[in-house]
């Protein structure tokens, strides 16, 4: 096949139609042509029109994938995901995913550290619950538990805990006042429910439910 004509596309500004033989053969970005180096009057073989046709879906699916990076950081399985969504080959997505990492764009362990931080600024959140969401976000167990030694080695889990416990405290208090026996059995089990949620271990949780059922600073008759 020879190329007879190389045109723009009106509709796609940055990409051009490739015509062989007087009919349309492929359309692919300017890059891509300059980087074949193809011209008007050029032979263009079978091999050549697969290769230009793994090199735009290549292109596809990098734009696909920075798009994704741009909402917010993202793991490797969340992209790879991503990119099957959109009916991108394994080949393809594995590709793609390769030169993110080269760039650093995509790295795991990064995106832990930095999950870690932001979870713990913004609300009181245990090592378990964050784990989990890690795992669930596609981190492996091993870059999960580094990432969680790290960020927690400085925080105290058993303090975060113990205010927490008094916050949620405090602000059902305010509301029930007076409680009976079976009131307060009520707040210490919403309570415990409230941290185990929020990730910390059933050994942090009872000391924290013990200390926060008591009076102010831990003294007074418990609840």
């Amino acid at each position: 096949m020879k190329i007879t004509r190389i045109e723009n596309q009106k509709k796609r500004p940055g990409r051009k139609s490739i015509f062989a033989d007087g009919a349309f053969l492929i359309g692919v970005g300017t890059d891509t042509l300059i980087r074949f180096g193809l011209r008007t009057g050029d032979e263009i073989t079978a091999g050549t029109l697969r290769r230009l046709e793994r090199a735009e879906e290549l292109l596809a699916a990098r734009m696909a994938a920075l798009r994704s990076l741009a909402v917010r950081p993202r793991t490797e399985r969340e992209i790879r995901d991503t990119l099957r969504e959109k009916e991108f080959s394994d080949a393809v997505a594995a590709e793609t995913i390769g030169a993110l990492k080269e760039a650093r764009l995509l790295d795991d362990a990064l995106f832990a550290r930095s999950f870690i931080r932001s979870a713990i600024t913004l609300r009181p959140t245990g090592r378990v619950l964050l784990r989990r969401k890690l795992l669930l976000l596609g981190v492996a167990k091993t870059t999960a538990d580094e990432a969680l030694d790290e960020i927690l080695e400085g925080v105290s889990q058993d303090g975060e805990a113990d205010r927490a416990a008094l916050a949620f405290v405090s602000r059902k208090s305010a509301r029930t006042r007076n409680l009976d026996a079976k009131g307060k059995a009520k707040l210490r089990q919403q309570l415990t429910g409230y941290l185990l949620r929020r990730g910390y271990t059933w050994d942090i949780v009872a000391q924290s439910v013990k200390k926060a059922m008591k009076g102010d600073e831990g003294e007074g008759e418990e609840l």
